[in-house]
């Protein structure tokens, strides 16, 4: 018995003296001559940001969101995927944004769910989605700002002030002087047009056709906002924190103002770059005595297919995006439209419907040309097209994303917003709330995955169940910035 009891003191010497031992490693060192008495603490943004950009891979989004609010970001050694923001209503106080890399790496959704910035973020329709920050237009087309993250919002001028040559009119109307807009955008004014009168709750699906934002709107930032607006008005118009009021700009001589406009844009390398209609790939440039934005070409002319009706560059079904790759090229979308029948669940009848194609131009700055590149030659690249943002992003940096693969969703406000609303023709919304959950086709059209090599379109997201379509689901790529 006595020499049971030794051993068990022994060994309850051996891990005092361990857990002693553990306890010493963790106190702060003793402090030098002549230095403050503070205890010295080691945090995880002390690790190597090489280490940390490992942890946040393996950890659920709002666990890296909320290391970024922190101030754990990882630096520029991390960068969050694009994640699809989901529809809110005018009441819901929250908003719920998916991430796609966790779809396919952990086998289902990362749902984050944060609160919707009031007003920002109630009911509005996204219009674009910068560096963290979207932008966005109420029922009676004011733009705001807003960082659903961080919870921050701010607000764009009003799109009367400036140069657009607006009109108001009763009944919540305005009237938009269409010669002096083409004119003030560049075009000769050969042709009379007529005055075109729109309503206040028309504008963000009508006039509206996407915003690009330069960098974080925050207060004593030196940010610049460039307003698209749809073809018919052929005009595009730019903001900047010093000027807030919208002014027109100026296409380059060689661009046919006339019967071409903006169709996409991105800022990239310190400069907005866009897209027309034709094809034509533009810089923006700030004239700061005259406070206008000017463009330059920067490349060729993209090449486009011509022939009838369904090869018209301007048909609906086909779209144009430019995007910038990791590396620095300017990559071109080109999206189109194949047509499949469907037999329709109700089992009496089937409908004609179309699925999206999608063929990719990289420029190759060194020729002078647009390379056109098949799936295996972009490499480990993803990208992103929509209404509100064009994105290309590294597979390899985000597991889960699938490369050489383009994600799609809807962009086309007007036309999405007669079919998925359910609006009255006064503008008040229905109890009608159509979900791109509740039919496979309907989302192959609207948002799905296209498979390059494969040629062929897929769902993006499984198992987030049902939600609302209108106002359309949009990129995002979360950031505190």
């Amino acid at each position: 018995m006595a020499g049971s009891r030794r051993r068990q003191l022994q060994r309850q010497r051996q891990r005092e003296a361990a857990a002693s031992a553990s306890a010493h490693r963790d106190l702060p060192p003793k402090p030098t001559p002549g230095g403050q008495d503070r205890p010295s603490t080691t945090s995880i943004a002390d690790l190597p940001p090489e280490l940390l950009a490992q942890i946040q891979r393996r950890i659920h989004l709002a666990d890296r969101l909320n290391l970024a609010l922190a101030g754990y970001g990882g630096g520029s050694s991390w960068q969050e995927a694009p994640c699809l923001v989901l529809p809110t209503g005018e009441s819901a106080e929250t908003a719920k944004f998916i991430s796609l890399s966790a779809v396919a790496a952990a086998g289902g959704c990362q749902v984050v769910t944060a609160r919707a910035p009031d007003p920002a973020m109630r009911g509005h329709v996204v219009l674009g989605s910068s560096g963290g920050w979207l932008v966005t237009a109420d029922l009676q087309g004011a733009l705001r700002m807003a960082n659903p993250v961080a919870g921050e919002q701010a607000n764009l001028s009003g799109i009367s002030t400036g140069t657009i040559p607006f009109h108001e009119a009763s009944h919540g109307h305005v009237v938009v002087d269409m010669n002096a807009l083409t004119l003030a955008a560049g075009g000769s004014g050969s042709s009379w047009r007529p005055p075109f009168t729109i309503a206040n709750w028309q504008m963000r699906k009508w006039l509206y056709r996407k915003a690009v934002l330069s960098s974080s709107p925050r207060p004593g930032s030196s940010y610049a906002a460039m307003l698209i607006l749809e073809r018919h008005f052929g005009a595009a118009a730019f903001a900047t924190a010093g000027d807030p009021t919208w002014r027109l700009a100026r296409r380059h001589p060689s661009a046919d103002s006339d019967g071409d406009s903006v169709e996409d844009a991105i800022f990239h390398d310190g400069r907005f770059h866009s897209l027309s209609y034709s094809g034509a790939v533009e810089a923006w440039d700030h004239d700061a005595e005259t406070g206008e934005f000017v463009s330059t070409p920067v490349g060729p002319r993209l090449a486009l297919p011509a022939g009838g009706e369904e090869d018209d560059a301007h048909h609906p079904r086909r779209r144009k995006y430019i995007a910038a790759a990791p590396d620095g090229r300017l990559v071109a979308v080109l999206k189109d439209s194949r047509a499949f029948t469907v037999e329709e669940r109700r089992g009496w009848r089937s409908d004609p419907q179309h699925g999206p194609t999608f063929e990719i131009r990289v420029l190759d700055g060194a020729r002078g040309r647009w390379e056109e590149e098949e799936a295996a030659d972009i490499g480990d690249l993803a990208l992103f097209v929509g209404v509100n943002a064009s994105m290309c992003v590294s597979a390899r940096e985000h597991p889960g994303i699938r490369a050489g693969c383009v994600y799609y969703a809807e962009d086309e406000l007007g036309r999405a917003s007669l079919r998925l609303e359910g609006e009255r023709p006064h503008g008040t919304s229905s109890n009608a709330c159509p979900s791109s959950m509740d039919d496979d086709d309907y989302e192959l059209r609207d948002l799905g995955v296209y498979v390059l090599k494969h040629r062929r379109a897929e769902k993006v997201i499984k198992g987030i169940g049902r939600h609302c379509s209108w106002p359309l689901p949009a990129w995002f790529t979360p950031s505190v910035v």
